[in-house]
């Protein structure tokens, strides 16, 4: 089963994207062409194992997208502002009359509900209107975000930063997912060159979730599309031995390694170096634990043999045992901890790797924990770093030692002297 819009896509298969995707023209249109069967069961509701360990990271706090969550008595602050953002998305498509959104919307029914993991229980009307109502209003809200002009006066969430903050964590939820492809085709109805659609929509999304801006291509929707935002952009995996353990940062730390925060662009670009540990910098706050675990989810369906966020959260996991690991790592501007305390940052990477399968034959940080155990594990950096820690740190203590280095080598050379001038 094919399904075809008027917007233009690009190609791309492989890896953990959404798949076949051609261009092809027809009556002077460009027609997107996707075999609908790589967008079956693409939204699902989290295993309940994950979700007894954390329910509340999986769980929206102010607005539903998408049909798992639609109706939720909790989240109805939001629903009139988006009947509001409707009206303004069916200002800006002046070209189209309502109805033939609403044809739009349910020519494509079978395959947008083939798009979730079970039975959507909501009548063709009731899926129809939620698919169009939430659809619209992400593509509004996106626009308003892009180009403040946009917002007006009385607007109830602009106006209020702690909505657009839970607005924009509910979005990177695994279970609050509309179709990547359907939103661009609702922003191809408003969009003044339909020609440049997927792009200017990717820009449009990267810039409401402040990510690096990622590779134009269909997505499956946002969480995959922030996952190709945190990755590097070379992947190359080291093959090495089994990966069991790596010392924490106290650990590196007492055993002289030094802790940098890392310039890279990039979340996951972890570096070593002759003694020297690269991590960029993470900012810890309250939504930092729902989005790795939403990743690590999408991963472990996914993307399992390439699970790069898994890895780094299993790195992180290694690194990070008790408070003074995170106080060492704020100490040296690489976590940024917004939640008020360490002993809170240690926990939710302490929690974050619980029942997520860790594939240690394919770690992605393999190479450097292997390095790291190594220097560890050599003696000499260890009474290096004693001495360091110790008599090194501040100026009048290294003045002292090397004082007194000098006063033993003088005393040493005059006691040759005189057992010399005896002989």
């Amino acid at each position: 089963m094919i399904f075809c819009v008027a917007v233009v896509m690009l190609m791309r298969t492989g890896g953990c994207a959404c798949g076949r995707i051609q261009n092809r023209s027809c009556s002077g249109s460009i027609i997107l062409v996707i075999d609908s069967g790589i967008l079956n069961g693409e939204a699902y509701r989290v295993p309940g194992y994950l979700r007894d360990i954390s329910e509340e990271s999986y769980r929206p706090f102010a607005v539903s997208i998408g049909p798992f969550h639609h109706g939720d008595p909790k989240l109805q602050a939001v629903e009139e502002e988006k009947l509001r953002y409707l009206q303004h998305f069916r200002n800006r498509a002046k070209s189209k009359d309502f109805a033939d959104y609403i044809k739009t919307i349910r020519d494509q029914e079978t395959v947008l509900r083939e798009h979730y993991a079970e039975p959507i229980e909501l009548s063709s009307d009731e899926f129809t209107e939620m698919v169009l109502i939430d659809g619209a209003f992400i593509v509004e809200l996106f626009l308003r975000s892009y180009s403040p002009q946009l917002v007006e006066d009385n607007d109830r969430i602009f106006q209020k930063p702690r909505v657009i903050d839970d607005l924009v964590r509910d979005m990177k939820l695994l279970e609050n997912q509309l179709p990547f492809y359907l939103l661009v085709m609702l922003y191809g109805f408003i969009a003044e060159n339909e020609g440049a659609c997927l792009s200017s929509f990717i820009d449009l999304t990267c810039n409401f979730f402040s990510v690096t801006r990622v590779e134009t291509i269909m997505y499956r929707h946002f969480v995959d599309l922030l996952r190709s935002g945190y990755l590097p952009s070379m992947c190359p995996r080291l093959v090495h031995s089994t990966v069991d353990k790596c010392p924490s940062v106290t650990e590196l730390h007492d055993a002289g390694v030094k802790f940098v925060k890392g310039k890279g662009k990039h979340l996951l670009e972890i570096k070593y170096s002759k003694g020297v540990l690269e991590i960029p910098q993470i900012y810890v706050e309250d939504s930092t634990e729902s989005v790795l675990r939403n990743l690590a989810v999408f991963e472990q369906r996914h993307c399992y043999f390439d699970s790069l966020i898994v890895d780094y959260i299993k790195m992180l996991d290694f690194l990070i045992d008790t408070p003074r690991d995170v106080e060492i790592l704020v100490q040296t501007g690489i976590i940024k901890n917004c939640l008020g305390n360490n002993e809170e940052a240690a926990d939710v990477f302490n929690n974050l790797a619980k029942q997520i399968r860790f594939a240690n034959y394919n770690f992605y940080y393999s190479g450097i924990c292997v390095q790291l155990n190594e220097y560890y594990n050599t003696p000499w950096h260890h009474y290096k770093a004693i001495l360091h820690h110790t008599y090194l740190v501040h100026p009048w203590a290294t003045i002292s030692v090397v004082y007194a280095i000098a006063l033993l080598i003088l005393t040493l050379i005059s006691t040759i002297a005189v057992v010399i001038s005896i002989d």
